[in-house]
C-alpha cells in the first residue's frame, strides 16, 4: 500500500502549481487594477461634479468666475474648487520645493514624458483617497468666440473671450488632470492618468466627450495624446489594459 509521494510526484505537482499561478496571477492582478481604476474614475467624476456644484452655490455660476489669466485660474483652483474637495495635501510653491507626491513624471501614450507645465504645482492637490487632481485653463474655439461677438444683425456685441461671455455651454473653461492613484505607478495617461473638462454649464465631463466619437477615438489611440481616454472608457465595451497589452491605452476585450 502506497503511503506517500515520490520526489518526482512532488516536483511535478509543484511545477503544475507554478504554471497555473504564472497563468492566473497576472490575470487576477490585471482584473484587480482594472476594476480599481474604473471605480476611481467614477468616483473622481462624482467628486469633481459635486465640488463644482457646491462652488456655484457660494461663488456664482462658472461663467462669473474670473478666467482672464493663468493666475486667476490658479486662484479659482485654490480658493473656489479645492475647499470643496476632500484634500489631504495642498501643493504650493515652485517645483523644486514641492513634495515628490505632487510633481512626479507622467508619461503619455507614446511612453514619453508629457509636459506638465500647464498643470502647475500650485494647481495640484492630493485627496485623502490618494488621488491627485490638477487644474489648468481650458479653451474655446475661435469660431465660438467670433459667433459670441455678433448679435442677430451681425454686429459685434461682446468683447469678452474664453468663459466670460456666456457663449456655448459646452465651452471648456478648465481642464482637470486626475491621477487616480497619485504618485503610485504606472503614472501613464490612459492607465491611471485621465482628463476631465469643466464646461461653461458647470458640468464636469470626461475630456472630449462633448466633441464626438471621432475626436475621442483619435486622441485616445495610436498617435494620439491620450487626453480623451476617460471619455473612451465611458463607452460600452472599453476597458483599461494593464498587462499583456499591444497598446498602452484602453482596449476592447
Amino acid at each position: 500500500m502506497k503511503k506517500g509521494f515520490t520526489l518526482a510526484e512532488v516536483v511535478l505537482t509543484l511545477t503544475l502549481v507554478g504554471v497555473i499561478a504564472a497563468i492566473t496571477i497576472p490575470t487576477m492582478i490585471h482584473e484587480t487594477n482594472k476594476k480599481a481604476t474604473i471605480e476611481q474614475l467614477k468616483k473622481s467624476a462624482s467628486t469633481l461634479n459635486q465640488a463644482i456644484y457646491n462652488a456655484t452655490i457660494t461663488n456664482g455660476t462658472v461663467m462669473s468666475w474670473n478666467w482672464s489669466s493663468k493666475d486667476n485660474v490658479l486662484e479659482i483652483m485654490q480658493r473656489v474648487i479645492s475647499p470643496r474637495l476632500n484634500v489631504g495635501f495642498n501643493c504650493s510653491g515652485d517645483v523644486t520645493g514641492i513634495n515628490a507626491q505632487c510633481t512626479y513624471p507622467i508619461r503619455g501614450i507614446g511612453d514619453t514624458e508629457i509636459a506638465n507645465e500647464s498643470f502647475e504645482a500650485k494647481s495640484r492637490v492630493i485627496l485623502n483617497d490618494g488621488s491627485m487632481i490638477a487644474f489648468s485653463k481650458g479653451f474655446v474655439s475661435q469660431t465660438e468666440v467670433d459667433d459670441a461677438k455678433q448679435d442677430d444683425t451681425g454686429e459685434a456685441n461682446k468683447t469678452g473671450s474664453d468663459c466670460t461671455w456666456g457663449g456655448n455651454p459646452k465651452a471648456v473653461c478648465g481642464i482637470f488632470m486626475v491621477d487616480v492613484n497619485g504618485s503610485k505607478k504606472p503614472n501613464m495617461v490612459g492607465k491611471d492618468v485621465f482628463f476631465y473638462s469643466l464646461n461653461l454649464s458647470g458640468a464636469v465631463l470626461p475630456y472630449g466627450a462633448e466633441q464626438g466619437e471621432e475626436f475621442v477615438d483619435t486622441q485616445c489611440g495610436e498617435g494620439g495624446d491620450g487626453s480623451t481616454c476617460a471619455a473612451k472608457l465611458a463607452k460600452d465595451g472599453w476597458d483599461v489594459c494593464y498587462t499583456g497589452c499591444e497598446h498602452p491605452y484602453p482596449v476592447k476585450f
